[in-house]
């Protein structure tokens, strides 16, 4: 299943059913497992359907789109039981044609009139990005929206109540932009991440701007936001933010402890909420783009390194294929896993190998204008990909 390709969804569904939707998971066993996966913290690490898969086979913004799907279909078939996929998907592109007529970030509306699946496909595709370029100007690697759960607690409320989700996602967003800016207030010592986070928050909106005076915390209106789901997930964003700089001052901590009980947690729960972010943090904060923006060119090499190794592992078979038929190259590479080419024989190596991609429709990027700039990263991996007796140096781990 590739869901960067088309016809993803029908592909993915079977296996949503048997993973997820068939286990049965009440509301706070799902937030905890989604939680887990980083699609809360607007960095999916992993997703509930393929857990067992190796981490190069998905991009951040391929798990971010299961992730956002399953979401999605997880509250509607929790809602509606005996729904068929076909209704889910016709629901759900209803549901985002709704909310495209009221949004302050408009798009073509073209892609409506194709089939359903493939209209959920592109929607999807278009709500993880982000919507402006400030943050990929600031970013050397993908970014996607912050506030992609903010979609799934409108499709929920908009199943169960049965009407429009506009005032609902311009209280919820504002109440959130609010909670943020408020955390950030706590902090003794403003610094770069502020802007940074508030200016990410800002491109992930879509239905209410951040306001330059925020409300007092007493002012702000929780009563209408009870849900499990609403509730955690504002918890968390306040959550994230006060760790934004990588620590958790006293009156940072007593700001979140006051949230918690206020959306109805008690101490030990906000601890072990708080605790469950700095694990899922720790593991996995270098990879994180909002920890990570200073060396943009260390950054930009690790974000290319991990969209080529992806596109080599899912093409390796007609890849090797294609190698073992030029006897040159094969010749070639073999000599390189124990002596130096000569300048020439890098040459034709490139040469033949940029041959090679184009008869591979998913390598097509190497021979793009720049695409060269790639080719010392697919030589890197291609090694790899050969059987052990290219390479008479290589040790054999016990």
């Amino acid at each position: 299943m590739n869901p960067s390709a088309s016809g993803w969804i029908n592909k993915h569904f079977s296996h949503l059913q048997h993973t997820v939707l068939d286990k049965k998971f009440n509301n706070k066993q799902y937030y905890l497992k989604l939680q887990e996966t980083g699609f809360i913290y607007a960095h999916s690490t992993k997703t509930l359907t393929y857990t067992d898969t190796s981490p190069i086979n998905f991009t951040l913004e391929e798990l971010t789109k299961i992730n956002l799907f399953d979401a999605l279909a997880f509250v509607y078939f929790s809602e509606k039981k005996e729904a068929t996929k076909k209704q889910f998907i016709e629901d759900t592109v209803e549901f985002y044609q709704l909310l495209e007529n009221e949004s302050i970030w408009k798009i073509k509306l073209s892609f409506f009139k194709a089939k359903p699946e493939d209209t959920l496909e592109k929607i999807i595709q278009h709500r993880i990005q982000i919507n402006e370029s400030y943050i990929q100007k600031n970013f050397s690697h993908l970014i996607t929206n912050a506030l992609l759960f903010v979609d799934v607690l409108a499709f929920k409320e908009y199943l169960t109540k049965q009407k429009h989700p506009k005032n609902y996602l311009i209280e919820l967003e504002s109440l959130i932009t609010n909670v943020v800016i408020l955390a950030f207030q706590k902090k003794t010592i403003k610094d770069k991440y502020e802007n940074l986070v508030l200016k990410l928050l800002e491109s992930s909106l879509r239905y209410h701007k951040i306001q330059p005076q925020p409300k007092k915390f007493e002012q702000l209106n929780f009563k209408n936001f009870t849900n499990h789901f609403e509730t955690k997930y504002i918890l968390d964003l306040a959550s994230i933010t006060i760790y934004s700089d990588e620590e958790i001052e006293k009156q940072e901590y007593a700001f979140i402890e006051k949230l918690g009980n206020q959306l109805g947690f008690t101490t030990t729960e906000v601890d072990k909420n708080i605790t469950r972010m700095l694990q899922f943090l720790n593991a996995h904060k270098n990879e994180i783009s909002y920890f990570n923006y200073s060396n943009s060119i260390q950054h930009f090499y690790k974000n290319t390194n991990r969209m080529v190794r992806v596109l080599i592992m899912r093409n390796k078979k007609r890849l090797l294929k294609e190698i073992f038929e030029s006897k040159e190259l094969v010749i070639l590479l073999s000599k390189s896993t124990h002596k130096d080419l000569s300048e020439s024989e890098k040459h034709k190596v490139k040469e033949q190998l940029l041959d090679i991609c184009k008869t591979v429709p998913s390598l097509a990027i190497f021979i793009l204008p720049g695409g060269s700039v790639l080719l010392p990263i697919l030589i890197k991996f291609i090694p790899q990909l050969l059987p052990s007796a290219f390479n008479e140096n290589r040790v054999e781990k016990n």
